[in-house]
């Protein structure tokens, strides 16, 4: 037991020692630049790791879940009824998490970050590393209809500032790390790095100057390639159609159109869910609110289970027959009609199931649901205009496509959005439709944003 003591302390010995080293070297005016490019390139490799870690605690909290309906002693006549059940209980175990476990709020995890930022306080709790992390596995796992992007942002953000207190950096530095850190974990869970460098610039809105922007683009690199290292190099969200398809650019506007004013429901939705929720008096209210809808529209669609990755890499690959399969409103495609009133319903539900499960309680990503809500806004775009004008466009193109005009009007990244879908899809080759329909939908929720701030002005 005394050897053991004295080892660890002739180790805590020697990493401290390593650490005054490393802080004189990068304090030379000289090495200031490496210190910084090589820094990031650590913060990386370690927000990726922690998207590899994300992406297998939903996998395995997900095993779990189904294996609980396999060998739970309730012999229900129909399984999917678990679904019902399993949202709500995710958002519970995410809630014991945040209040008994972290001792920290994690709901809104982008928001946090930015609150960090405006606040001026770098210091970012360094349990935040991993807390984010298992919430988010535990919400999902269990049929959160949400992605993992924020929390595994924050979790990058907090690895950032944490090493940045250790190697003594000054705020400045520390507000630059935190942005390095949230960009390194989005490029992580998408895969994406040029997504990581935008999320940090324009969804943060963070201003950088020539250095610390290189020192993201290696970091948001690192978190990739760590990333690919674990998991594989396989897309997330490969489209296979290549160049067989094609789409006039009128009907890309018009599709744009389409996105922006699903955008506008989306988004009202989003705020009308996240003013009740936070207006509850009692918040077990929120709760057990939130995951009873988020169960209810489970139950109704199972397709909405978790991030939904394999149903959007479905749909822009034409497979649209099965997004309704497992649920009680499970329509043939054959019968169009009805199958686009329920798409139709699913698409609406969308928006509300997201919101019910990362606002309520849950701790959750907003980023994967708009590319789900997008390839089946997509989707519902071609049908509609096959079944009204008798016009066939290519519909696994169309949801491709509008998946980055969904993202750009939901989030208003526009730019994220067009650089995101390409690396996600490996679709370089449409990348000017994809920017053609992310900027009208833009524009058009931007347009009636303004409209409405000015409407809303007290008359002088």
């Amino acid at each position: 037991m005394i050897y053991h003591e004295s080892y660890n302390l002739q180790l805590m010995h020697l990493i401290a020692e390593l650490s005054d080293k490393i802080k004189a070297w990068g304090a030379r005016k000289e090495n200031v630049n490496v210190f910084i490019l090589g820094f990031a390139c650590v913060v990386g490799c370690l927000a990726g790791f922690g998207a590899f870690l994300l992406k297998r605690a939903i996998h395995f909290v997900s095993l779990f879940a189904h294996w609980i309906i396999n060998k739970a002693p309730l012999e229900w006549e129909h399984a999917e009824w678990w679904l019902l059940v399993f949202p709500l209980v995710g958002i519970l175990i995410a809630v014991v998490w945040q209040k008994w476990i972290a001792k920290a709020n994690m709901v809104d995890s982008t928001g946090h970050i930015k609150d960090y930022l405006a606040s001026r306080n770098y210091d970012i709790p360094a349990g935040m590393m991993y807390n984010p992390i298992a919430a988010c596995g535990i919400t999902l796992g269990f049929g959160g209809s949400a992605g993992a992007e924020g929390p595994i942002a924050y979790a990058g953000a907090a690895v950032g500032s944490k090493l940045g207190r250790v190697f003594g950096l000054d705020d400045n530095m520390l507000r630059v790390m935190i942005g390095i850190g949230a960009g390194a974990g989005i490029a992580g869970i998408f895969k994406s790095p040029i997504a990581g460098v935008l999320f940090t610039l324009e969804v943060l809105r963070m201003n950088m100057a020539a250095i610390p922007v290189t020192a993201l683009i290696l970091s948001s690199v690192c978190a990739s390639v760590t990333c690919y290292a674990f998991t594989g190099t396989h897309l997330y969200l490969p489209y296979n159609l290549g160049e067989s398809e094609t789409l006039p650019i009128y009907w890309v506007a018009l599709l744009g159109l389409f996105c922006g004013l699903y955008s506008l429901l989306y988004n009202w939705v989003t705020a009308t869910m996240q003013k009740f929720f936070k207006s509850r008096k009692h918040q077990w209210v929120s709760w057990l609110t939130g995951g009873a809808i988020a169960g209810i529209i489970l139950l109704m669609f199972p397709s909405m289970y978790g991030e939904g990755y394999p149903e959007m890499t479905k749909l822009i690959n034409g497979v649209h027959h099965d997004i309704l399969a497992g649920g009680p409103l499970d329509v043939s495609s054959a019968d169009t009609v009805r199958f686009i009133a329920v798409l139709t319903l699913l698409l609406v539900l969308k928006a509300l199931a997201t919101v019910c499960s990362n606002s309520a309680g849950g701790v959750a990503g907003s980023f994967a649901p708009t590319l789900f809500a997008g390839a089946v806004a997509g989707t519902l775009f071609a049908l509609l205009v096959r079944q009204w004008l008798g016009i066939d466009l290519p519909a696994p193109l169309c949801a491709m496509i509008a998946m980055g005009g969904a993202f750009a009007g939901i989030v208003k990244a526009p730019v994220m959005s067009i650089f995101l879908i390409s690396e996600m899809t490996g679709a370089t080759e449409y990348i000017l439709p994809i920017c053609i329909c992310s900027i009208v939908s833009f524009a058009l929720v931007r347009s009636v944003g303004a409209v409405s701030k000015k409407a809303a002005k007290p008359q002088s």
